[in-house]
């Protein structure tokens, strides 16, 4: 076999089609150079039978022709001492042999002792275990990505389940569609409807007016610093707006409507009349000019879909809810079920609530500190790329996470992005992602987003998930031995997204009965 090209990440080799015998797309093989002791382990990604030019022979007989192949390989790393190594020290040179990598040989490259992690699944080719290194999946951020119904969920759950046995696991949820919430193992905190409150005091000034009131900075400074004024009155307190400070806002609304209807003595008196004697008033400077915002603020009072943000709550609430979402004594995965809180607000209280807990994580002394992986479903919903045209409310939201991807390592918080458009997603956060987790996908504008951000020797294997089955994968990361399609297991209880068979439903005989279904619009 001749090897005819060759690049960091790729290589073509020449061979005739009976030394290639059963080797086929995504077939493992090994490029061995005896002469320099090299050996690159690749999957095949394209194989081009080779059309020679007819020549004869001095009697004009046609000779024939060996049958060539030209197949086209991704390095995805090396043998060292028969151990698999995602690094490649040394590349042959022109002559090389392709072994095809047996079962045996597989599992004996992947082999390194004790499994340290936990079993996703099983390698579709080979038959044996595929497991995932816990300390590096959980240590650097990760990304599930895949097609709706591509089986995201399902990997949710499978690797919750195999989390929920661990002592001192420390995972959050923010669960949008309340899929996890009736998962046995998991404590479900919901928020709003019956659940926790989070009461409007938890937002920063900037959340309440550019967030719940959708006030714009540019727009309306007179407002704004209305807002501001009122907003410090009622905290009584000069720290920061960052702090979580506890107040009524019957007590904001109160100096909106004061300053409202403010009248300034212009130093003059009446002399005559009914109001002889009387000082004589002048409107003061938003006289008028804040009815609007208040108006919008008591809106917000009387819809009953805000209520759970409505309700006054002393400041010893913030250290319950912290309590609850910290809490891993009862139950060590957490999911925070946002789905009857407006989904206007669902970004907002997301973001606002990992930078609690980010910040109360930040507290913990060093020797004592248990580890955070906070798991973003649907992430595209409120960690967005900064191509979309953002206000200022949505930048602040994102500065958040941006945050926590830059710098939680080091405090031992991680994220767990979910996504079924990776292209919408913001690049900061998916480019500090050490591990994905790739399910089927066809798009692409999304594949070709994942590929920007991977290493040079996984990119050729995106372009076969389009063809995966539902919890077919391939693992990318530090976390993985070696990334080959993975059959994800089954988890034992399955989460509320299943697909509706519409056909089978309809088969059946149904009526729908409206009477309680608008009572209930009624009286959200």
């Amino acid at each position: 076999m001749k090897l005819i090209k060759i690049m960091p990440d790729k290589v073509q080799i020449k061979s005739n089609n009976d030394q290639l015998g059963a080797m086929s797309i995504n077939s493992a093989i090994l490029a061995v150079d005896e002469e320099r002791d090299v050996s690159l382990v690749c999957v095949i990604t394209a194989i081009t039978r080779n059309e020679e030019e007819q020549q004869f022979d001095n009697e004009g007989e046609p000779l024939e022709l060996e049958a060539t192949s030209t197949i086209e390989c991704s390095i995805i790393g090396s043998l060292v001492n028969g151990i698999f190594a995602k690094a490649v020290d040394l590349y042959p040179a022109t002559n090389v042999k392709i072994k095809q990598i047996s079962k045996e040989l597989f599992e004996s490259m992947i082999s390194d002792g004790d499994k340290a992690g936990f079993k996703l699944g099983t390698y579709v080719n080979y038959d044996c275990d595929a497991y995932i290194d816990g300390n590096k999946f959980f240590q650097r951020h990760s990304a599930i990505l895949g097609n709706t119904g591509s089986g995201k969920s399902f990997t949710v759950a499978s690797i919750l389940e195999k989390l929920s046995v661990l002592k001192s696991a420390n995972i959050v949820l923010f669960d949008l569609h309340g899929e996890y919430s009736d998962l046995s193992y998991v404590k479900k905190i919901k928020i709003g409807d019956g659940g926790l409150d989070f009461p409007m005091w938890f937002l920063s000034l900037k959340d309440i007016y550019g967030s719940l009131l959708k006030i714009k900075d540019e727009t309306a400074p007179t407002q704004i610093a209305a807002l501001r004024k009122a907003f410090y009155e009622a905290r009584e307190s000069d720290k920061s707006e960052d702090i979580p400070i506890a107040f009524n806002l019957d007590d904001m609304i109160s100096e909106l409507t004061n300053e409202n209807e403010s009248e300034i003595f212009s130093g003059e008196y009446y002399k005559t009349g009914d109001k002889a004697g009387m000082p004589k008033t002048t409107k003061g400077e938003n006289n008028g000019k804040l009815t609007s915002v208040i108006n919008l603020m008591k809106d917000k009072q009387i819809d009953k879909r805000y209520s759970f943000m409505n309700k006054p709550q002393p400041q010893r609430y913030l250290n319950e809810f912290i309590s609850e979402i910290f809490d891993i004594v009862v139950k060590n995965v957490k999911v925070v079920d946002l789905s009857d809180v407006p989904s206007d607000m669902v970004p907002t209280i997301i973001a606002v609530t990992s930078k609690l807990i980010y910040r109360v994580q930040l507290q913990q002394d060093r020797k004592d500190l248990v580890p955070l992986c906070m798991i973003c479903d649907e992430a595209h919903v409120y960690i967005p790329t900064s191509d979309f045209m953002l206000g200022a409310s949505q930048r602040r939201l994102l500065d958040v996470f941006e945050t926590i991807a830059k710098e939680g390592r080091k405090f031992g918080t991680s994220l767990m992005v979910i996504s079924q458009r990776p292209s919408e997603l913001n690049r900061t956060i998916m480019a500090q992602c050490a591990n994905f987790i790739v399910l089927k996908m066809s798009n692409e504008s999304d594949k070709e987003m994942i590929k920007s951000i991977l290493p040079d020797g996984s990119k050729g294997m995106i372009d076969s998930v389009n063809l995966f089955r539902p919890g077919d994968c391939l693992v990318i990361g530090d976390s993985a031995k070696i990334t080959f399609k993975i059959k994800i297991d089954l988890p034992s209880e399955q989460p509320n997204s299943s697909t509706i068979d519409t056909w089978d439903v309809w088969k059946e005989e149904k009526t729908i009965n409206t009477d309680h279904l608008v009572f209930k619009l009624l009286n959200e």
